[in-house]
């Protein structure tokens, strides 16, 4: 619960820091880096949401867990709790397979065009018709706020409000999704997610230790932070 606090904490502070920031004498390089951080903390609040669903924030407390799982998706971006549980689930149930709803066969064409058609079919798993129009209700009137009701720039909005969610969507689904579940080849066991086991700090950065995958989808009662340390409990 301490580290899902300080990430909301966090996020919330730097987008309040963001939407008053003039940027008209800006170094480029100081934008670009306040976007990634503002990209990487907003990709932490799916994170929490991620760790409610699995009831690993407040084990103890599953009502207040649930509560925690549900304010980070409506801060994430206006997603249904329940929905995203019951397809998180089925991912669980069936990796890879054709009950999964992240996994997508792989078509003829590049790598990069798997890629593309891939991300489309995992993001219309989850904005259905309803969702999508919850999502873009609740954007849209958080948006039209900050702009008309509190003068945001639309600079402001667009770069640290609007941008961040769209990365941490493609952070999320590369490596949470495309790269533990996709295999090329009859070398790669079917169905079996694969981690990558990248340098601490590297791992953190990429997706909050998501390259830890397997050990994910083996004890998904571990919050991410010990996902390295899995291989302790293994030895």
């Amino acid at each position: 619960m301490v580290v899902s606090g300080a990430i909301a904490t966090t996020w919330g502070l730097t987008l309040s820091c963001s939407l008053s920031w003039s940027l008209v004498d800006s170094s480029p390089v100081a934008v670009v880096l306040w976007l990634l951080i503002r990209t990487f903390l907003h990709t932490g609040l799916f994170v929490i949401a991620h760790d409610a669903i699995h009831g690993n924030v407040l084990p103890k407390c599953p009502l207040v867990n649930q509560w925690v799982g549900q304010l980070a998706l409506a801060l994430y971006g206006f997603l249904p709790y329940q929905a995203c549980c019951r397809l998180h689930w089925r991912h669980h149930a069936y990796p890879t397979q054709e009950q999964d709803p992240d996994f997508y066969p792989r078509p003829n064409g590049s790598l990069l065009g798997y890629f593309i058609r891939w991300y489309c079919n995992f993001m219309t798993s989850y904005l259905t018709p309803r969702n999508f129009l919850l999502v873009a209700t609740g954007v849209g009137i958080t948006t039209f706020s900050f702009w008309c009701v509190f003068q945001v720039a639309i600079q402001n909005l667009v770069l640290f409000w609007i941008l961040p969610w769209v990365l941490s969507s493609l952070q999320l689904f590369a490596f949470g999704i495309f790269l533990p579940h996709y295999s090329d080849g009859p070398s790669k066991r079917p169905h079996q997610p694969q981690s990558y086991y990248y340098p601490l700090i590297c791992s953190l950065i990429a997706c909050y230790h998501f390259s830890y995958h397997k050990e994910h989808h083996t004890y998904p009662d571990i919050p991410w932070y010990q996902l390295p340390y899995v291989q302790l409990l293994e030895a």
